[in-house]
């Protein structure tokens, strides 16, 4: 789990061969992880970052992703979408960037009641790591584009 972990931080400062690269590692030890840890809600939380990303990627960074590996990364917003609610089941309130990417789910699915849900449910916890006043500022983001 460690490794995995790990190689998603390190992808953030990378360029893009070795982003892909790392992503390819990430995914390989998530899923191993998950295998051995199958009720830590952490592992599905990174495993919808990483579906959430890969369900972003432009052409080019597909298409480089092929000529490393000989095969394109794929992934959609249901999968992402998938295993947040798989972190939230497991614990629920499990984090206010969870619930930001639940809400980003939504909003791409077109399915605004849900994301709206979502992000009211981020602005209920509370504020505790850097990724939560990032998360927080994300999902009054969100809030805004909803108004519209």
């Amino acid at each position: 789990m460690l490794y995995a972990i790990l190689c998603g931080y390190v992808s953030e400062f990378e360029g893009l061969q070795n982003k892909i690269n790392c992503g390819h590692l990430f995914k390989e030890h998530l899923d191993k992880a998950i295998q051995l840890l199958p009720e830590e809600p952490l592992l599905y939380y990174l495993k919808g970052r990483y579906c959430y990303t890969v369900s972003k990627l432009s052409w080019i960074e597909k298409k480089m992703a092929a000529t490393l590996f000989g095969e394109i990364p794929s992934s959609t917003v249901h999968e992402a979408l998938h295993n947040f609610l798989k972190a939230e089941e497991l614990q629920p309130g499990y984090s206010v960037s969870n619930y930001m990417f639940v809400a980003k789910c939504y909003v791409d699915l077109e399915e605004s009641q849900d994301a709206w849900k979502f992000c009211n449910l981020a602005l209920l916890l509370p504020i505790v790591t850097k990724e939560d006043k990032n998360s927080h500022k994300e999902v009054k983001k969100i809030i805004c584009s909803l108004k519209r």
